[in-house]
C-alpha cells in the first residue's frame, strides 16, 4: 500500500484534455506488432544492447508517493522553485557512502551544482548524465570537478546526440535538422535521509527556466523495484552505445523508458503521421467508455504535440464525437500558427468540439500528463495518470531517451486531475 502525498499548487497550464462521453473502443490496429513504412530518411543508430524485457516488483510496505506542482504565477520563490528545492533537498540528505544518479536534459541552475559538488565532497558518489545539446556553465563546471572517468565513484557522461541512438532527420515545418536528445529527467539515491530508494520524476529541467514554467514531479520512496529499474537504465545508457528500452511494473507504478525497438528497415517519415500501430500511447486510449452514468473524464497537459503523433489527436477526436467531453490546455497555440502544437493536430481537436485552452502571461506550461477518470467498456472502474519527459513527438518515440511513467492509483490520478482543472480555471483562456 502506497501512501500519498500531494503539493498542489495553483499554477502554470499547458495543455488539459478531458473527455466524457459513450462507449468509444478503438477502431485503430494493435501496436502489438509495429509494421515499418517506405523508406525516406535513414536513421542512424547506436549498436548495443536492446532491453526490452517487462520487470514486475512488489513494493515494500514502507513506499509512498508524493506529487508536487510549481506554481511559476505565484510571488513566492518556494512555490516557483519547489521541484528545483525538493531534489536540492534530499541531494543534501544523501550521507557518506550514498549514491545519487541523475539523468537530465538541460543542467544550468547553482542550486543542484553546488548540492551535487558539497555531496562528492563528502563522500557521495555522484553519477550523472547530461545531454549535450548546450553547454551550460554549471554542466562545465560540474564536469570539471567530477571527470569523465567512469571507473572512479563520481563523474559526468555527455552522450552524444541521445545515449540509444544519433538519429537525425529533417523538420518538416522548417529548415534545420531534429535530433535525438537525452530528454530523460530522474534523480534516484539509494539513502537520503531516513528514506531509502529515492526516485525523483520531474517535468522540469535543472535551470532556472523552470520559475517561469508550469511542471510536475513524482516523488517515490522505499521502491526498490522501481530505483532499481531506473538505475540498470542509467548503466546501460552511460555506455552510449544502444538503447535502454524496457518496462517495470511495481503495485500501481509502470515506468517504460524509450526509444522503443523499430522494424529493421523502419524509416522516418516527418511528413506522415506515425501509423497507428506503432504508437504504444494509444493502448492508454483503446478501452474507454463514455456517457450514460458511466462518464470518463480524460484531461491532457502537453507541452509539446508534433504532426507525427496525429493519430493521438485522430484518437482524442474520435472520442469526442463519440460523446466524450474533451478538454485541452497547452502553452500558446492557434489553428494557424506552429506554436508548441502543430496547426494540424489544434485543427483536429477543434473540428470535432474539443474545448481547448492556453497559457500565457510569459509562463507557458512544460508538463506531459494524461489523466483518465471513468470507466471501461466492461464497466470496469478506470484511472490512470500519465507522466514523465514524453512529449507527444515523435522522436519521443523512436529516438531518444525518454520515460513514460504511468500511476493506476485513484487518489494520485485525482491529483494530476485537480491540478489541471486548476490550470484551467485560473490560467487560461480558450482557444477557438
Amino acid at each position: 500500500m502506497r501512501r500519498l502525498a500531494v503539493a498542489a499548487v495553483g499554477g502554470a497550464v499547458a495543455l488539459a484534455l478531458t473527455v466524457t462521453g459513450c462507449v468509444a473502443p478503438s477502431t485503430m490496429p494493435s501496436t502489438a506488432s509495429p509494421t515499418a513504412t517506405s523508406p525516406t530518411t535513414t536513421p542512424t543508430t547506436k549498436e548495443g544492447p536492446t532491453q526490452s524485457p517487462t520487470k514486475a516488483g512488489t513494493p515494500s510496505a514502507a513506499t509512498s508517493t508524493r506529487i508536487q506542482f510549481s506554481d511559476p504565477w505565484s510571488t513566492r520563490e518556494s512555490a516557483r522553485l519547489r521541484l528545483h528545492l525538493t531534489q536540492v533537498a534530499a541531494i543534501k540528505a544523501a550521507p557518506s557512502g550514498a549514491t545519487i544518479h541523475l539523468v537530465m536534459y538541460t543542467f544550468a541552475t547553482a542550486w543542484a551544482g553546488r548540492a551535487l559538488l558539497a555531496a562528492h565532497r563528502r563522500g557521495v558518489n555522484v553519477r550523472v548524465i547530461i545531454d549535450d545539446h548546450e553547454n551550460y556553465r554549471w554542466t562545465k563546471r560540474l564536469q570539471a570537478a567530477l571527470g569523465t572517468d567512469q571507473r572512479r565513484r563520481s563523474y559526468v557522461v555527455r552522450c552524444h546526440l541521445a545515449c540509444a541512438s544519433d538519429m537525425t532527420y529533417p523538420r518538416r515545418r522548417s529548415a534545420g535538422t531534429i535530433r535525438s536528445y537525452v530528454h530523460s529527467k530522474w534523480l534516484i539515491i539509494d539513502r537520503s535521509g531516513t528514506h531509502s530508494d529515492v526516485v525523483m520524476i520531474p517535468s522540469e529541467n535543472l535551470t532556472p527556466a523552470a520559475i517561469e514554467q508550469s511542471n510536475d514531479m513524482m516523488v517515490l520512496r522505499g521502491d526498490h523495484a522501481v530505483y532499481s529499474f531506473l538505475r540498470a537504465r542509467f548503466d546501460i545508457m552511460r555506455k552510449d552505445a544502444g538503447t535502454a528500452y524496457g518496462t517495470v511494473r511495481s503495485g500501481s507504478v509502470t515506468m517504460t523508458m524509450f526509444p522503443m525497438p523499430l522494424p529493421q528497415d523502419y524509416r522516418v517519415r516527418p511528413d506522415e503521421p506515425l501509423p497507428a500501430s506503432m504508437d504504444p500511447y494509444l493502448e492508454y486510449l483503446r478501452d474507454i467508455q463514455c456517457g450514460g452514468d458511466h462518464s470518463t473524464t480524460i484531461r491532457i497537459a502537453m507541452y509539446m504535440w508534433t504532426y507525427p503523433r496525429l493519430e493521438v489527436a485522430r484518437r482524442f477526436a474520435e472520442l469526442a464525437e463519440a460523446g466524450c467531453r474533451v478538454i485541452a490546455i497547452g502553452q500558446p497555440l492557434s489553428p494557424e500558427s506552429d506554436e508548441g502544437w502543430d496547426p494540424e493536430i489544434t485543427r483536429t481537436l477543434l473540428d470535432a468540439g474539443i474545448e481547448l485552452h492556453q497559457t500565457g502571461g510569459g509562463v507557458y506550461l512544460h508538463s506531459k500528463i494524461v489523466t483518465l477518470d471513468g470507466w471501461d467498456t466492461s464497466g470496469a472502474r478506470l484511472h490512470l495518470a500519465v507522466t514523465g519527459s514524453s512529449n507527444f513527438l515523435l522522436q519521443a518515440l523512436v529516438a531518444s531517451d525518454d520515460l513514460i511513467v504511468t500511476d493506476s492509483e485513484e487518489a494520485v490520478v485525482a491529483a494530476y486531475s485537480a491540478h489541471v482543472d486548476k490550470l484551467i480555471a485560473r490560467h487560461s483562456r480558450p482557444v477557438r
